[in-house]
Formats: structure tokens, sequence, C-alpha cells
């Protein structure tokens, strides 16, 4: 046997050059390049849609570009590397995309909230699957747009009172403009009693986040003093609520990454903030933030900071109606249910994993070119 069997042949510029020449002269959909695409990107690990019109000649040529680069190198980690897919669809996060990057006119950042509500329905406590969803163009200062709805999915009434449950599953989409949306409070308002002059820490906006600064410090002392309701009146916030001043910050997907950092390190300054390193709900590696009071945790991704998932541990006390449930529902509860039209004292317990098999709440973000 030759001892060149097994070797592969190495092209030439030139040889290389002639056969993507003769492959790009008469392209056709049916001469089997799009089976070699598609087997091609599936092998990368890329999903591909069917076409909705026929492909430009520029396509194909990629391919064929990208097919010579993995029969020089013998691998397929280069093709999808250099594969650009079209923009992402908004349900899902986007795939070898720098977040952090620049965005360029008529570009949006797309974040998504997927996560549970607790709610009275039928007299009982249940939890409702909510989606938020927030487009950010790509200057910050413009309208935002905001989605929410819900999925549709319902836990902890059983099956006999589930499938009494008709939700209504019309989005509401509000605009804002700088990401001030209707009902967010003012800014600037001043009160003696406070440490500080009403902050946006729980309805972040544009001039909100510019306004962050990557100094740990200063932001722990924030975290822990700066007037976020108009009844702090000058006490230190407990681990809890400096928690939620970092979640719903990193929700946006709109602060950049030194600032992202430098907020998961100041909640490690806060008395009863801790970080450690773990693993997200889903297994994925994680930096963790747990406040001590409550056990809520958030993970963050450890080489991005960006939001994976939130853990709530603990009862929210508050007083609600189930009439004012936005959900519609049958109007006869089933004969076990007691009358829905109560009043309770304390909202149900917010899910955790061993409630519901899964987090309080899931992130994902990407860059999108649409506003929904």
């Amino acid at each position: 046997m030759r001892e060149d069997n097994n070797v592969r042949k190495v092209w030439s510029e030139a040889e290389l050059d002639e056969a993507l020449t003769d492959l790009n002269n008469d392209v056709g959909e049916d001469d089997g390049l799009a089976f070699a695409r598609a087997s091609l990107l599936a092998a990368a690990g890329v999903e591909e849609a069917p076409p909705a019109e026929p492909r430009r000649a520029g396509a194909w040529r990629w391919l064929a570009v990208a097919a010579a680069v993995v029969t020089l190198v013998g691998g397929l980690g280069v093709a999808a590397a250099l594969w650009t897919p079209d923009p992402p669809e908004t349900s899902r996060p986007a795939a070898l995309v720098d977040l952090d990057r620049p965005l360029v006119p008529g570009e949006f950042r797309y974040a998504q909230k997927l996560g549970w509500s607790p709610e009275i329905m039928f007299g009982r406590p249940a939890w409702v699957q909510q989606k938020v969803e927030l487009w950010i163009p790509a200057d910050p200062a413009g309208v935002w747009h905001r989605r929410t709805m819900w999925t549709g999915v319902v836990q902890g009434l059983g099956p006999e009172a589930s499938k009494d449950v008709q939700v209504n599953l019309t989005p509401k989409d509000e605009f804002g403009p700088g990401g001030s949306f209707p009902g967010d409070p003012p800014t600037g308002v001043v009160d003696p009693r406070w440490n500080t002059p009403l902050q946006k820490w729980l309805q972040p906006d544009a001039a909100f986040v510019a306004a962050l600064v990557p100094d740990r410090g200063r932001l722990a002392k924030r975290l822990a003093l700066d007037t976020i309701t108009r009844t702090d009146n000058g006490r230190q916030h407990t681990p809890t609520e400096s928690l939620t001043m970092v979640r719903s910050v990193l929700e946006l997907g709109l602060a950049p990454k030194n600032v992202r950092f430098a907020l998961s390190d100041a909640f490690g300054d806060v008395h009863g903030g801790f970080v450690t390193s773990g693993h997200a709900p889903d297994g994925r590696a994680a930096m963790v933030l747990i406040a001590k009071d409550s056990d809520q945790r958030l993970y963050l991704d450890p080489s991005t900071a960006q939001l994976l998932a939130w853990d709530a541990a603990q009862p929210t006390p508050a007083i609600i109606r189930s009439d004012q449930v936005p959900l519609t529902t049958t109007s006869i509860p089933p004969p076990s249910a007691p009358n829905s039209r109560t009043t309770t004292t304390e909202r149900p317990k917010p899910p955790t994993p061993e409630m519901l098999g899964e987090p309080a709440a899931t992130y994902s973000f990407a860059i999108t070119r649409t506003s929904g």
C-alpha cells in the first residue's frame, strides 16, 4: 500500500479559484447544492428555514467557499463561525453574535423574560406563565417597544381545574420614549427624609442605565442606600431589595459588559449579599448572586454577566383580588373550588425549582432588525 493513499490533496490557490469558478458558473436549485448546503448547516448546528424565494447567486457562492474551506481544514467549526444567518427570530436568542457590539440604525436590542406570575384562580393559588419582550433601538433615547402576554400555561390547579381555565392570549403592546413607559414613577422627586432623590432602579430607562458607572464601590453604596420607593425614608435596603435592583437593570440587556460585572461585584459587597460560582437551573455554569434574607438567586453567564435565570424562594406579601387578575376564565368554577371572588391578604408563593421544576424566570437576549 502506498504511503500517500490516506494523504488528502492540498489545493493550490489557482486550483481552488478554478474549482470555485466552475462551481458558480451554472448553479441551479436542483443541482445537488441545496442538499450539500443543508448537510453543511446541519453539521454546523445551524437550523435553516425553507427559502421563501429563489436563492441569489451570492448565497451559493458563500456555500461554495464554505464547502471548500471545510474540505481544506477537514472540519465544520470554521463553517459555523463564518455563517451569518438572517436576523434571528425574536422568540429565541441570537447565535454566534456579539451582543455587546454597537448597533447600527435599524437594529434593536431584544430581551425576553419568560416567568411565572402568582395568581388566585378559582380561589386557589396558581402560577401563570407570562412572556415579556422588549425591543430597544440602536439609539436607546428612541422609542422602546414592550410586549406583555400570557402564554396560556398554568400550573398548580390540578388537571380538573386546569381544563376549565381559559387564558387571554392577547398581547399588550406599550411604547416608551427612551424607555419611559406610562405609569413609571417620575425622576428627580426629592424628600428630606430620603438619602437620594427617587431613583429608577425598579423601572430603569435609557438615561438611568447610561448614568451607571462601572465603579464597584459606588454601585455597592447605591444598592444599599438609593431611594427606590417613596417609603424608603433613609433606611438601608435588604439584600433581596438590592438583588431586585440588580435584576431590574440586567433584565433590559442594555447595560454594557463592564457595568454588568461591576453590579454583580457590588452586590457581593452589600450586607447579606453573596456571589459564588455554581450552575444555572438548566445546568450551565453560572455566577450566582444570593440574597441571604430570602435565598433569592440570580444566575449570570460567567463570561458576559448576562442574566440567565432568577429563582424566587419566599412568599411576596400583597393584597390582590381575583377579579383584578388579567386572565379570562370560565364564569363558573369547578364544583370543588370555593368562590373565587374573594380577597386574599397574601399573594401565592412564587415558584421555586422544587415546586415547578424550573426557576421563577428565564432570560434570553438577541440583536434583531425588527421591533415585534
